[in-house]
């Protein structure tokens, strides 16, 4: 699918290992940036785990990557099951995502968000972790009907400030979401071209 923002053509696209590399770019640019929230605030990106990690898009893992030209700008990622140790919890996913600073405040994290849930078949819970200071995506969460479940402090330690930072844990129903996500899509009202 493709998907006009700001007057620049983007494509939205499933991730799969022979697109790692790009998001491994992509990733490498977030690293450089101060307002950036995504893992690579908390540790050091390790390109081999991710490679290999990268083999289980499509299956437990559903990445979808947003391109302007050649150059990611953008993913949406869940894991399905990955809760309570070896008795994986299918119908909960964990989600995470970014958005190049270009593109933020547009609405491509919408398109992104969409474009993933379709293929989340059986999952009935979303949870993201989010640091505290990310008003951006807990504003984001709370619009899309997720709920605040906990806090914990000292949750992570952020590598590149060299601190402890809090952690806020959201959990949504995928009804609801789902349903918030087609009024917001329906408000921005994008000019999309399907492939």
């Amino acid at each position: 699918m493709k998907i006009e923002i700001d007057g620049k053509l983007l494509h939205i696209t499933e991730g799969s290992n022979e697109r790692v590399n790009d998001y491994l770019d992509f990733i490498n640019r977030l690293s450089r940036d101060p307002d950036n929230y995504t893992l690579t605030r908390y540790s050091k990106i390790d390109e081999q785990r991710i490679i290999e990690w990268s083999k289980s898009w499509g299956k437990s893992t559903i990445m979808i990557l947003a391109y302007n030209d050649s150059t990611v700008v953008g993913f949406f990622q869940a894991s399905r099951g990955r809760y309570f140790g070896t008795e994986r919890q299918f119908h909960v996913a964990e989600i995470a995502y970014a958005v190049d600073k270009e593109f933020r405040g547009k609405g491509l994290i919408y398109v992104l968000f969409n474009e993933a849930i379709k293929r989340l078949e059986s999952v009935k819970i979303l949870t993201a972790w989010v640091d505290e200071r990310n008003l951006r995506s807990g504003k984001l969460l709370i619009k899309l009907g997720f709920e605040e479940a906990c806090k914990i402090n000292d949750f992570m330690y952020s590598q590149i400030e060299k601190i402890f930072c809090n952690f806020i844990m959201y959990v949504g129903d995928v009804e609801i979401v789902k349903t918030k996500l087609k009024e917001e899509l329906a408000r921005k009202n994008y000019n999309v071209h399907e492939e």
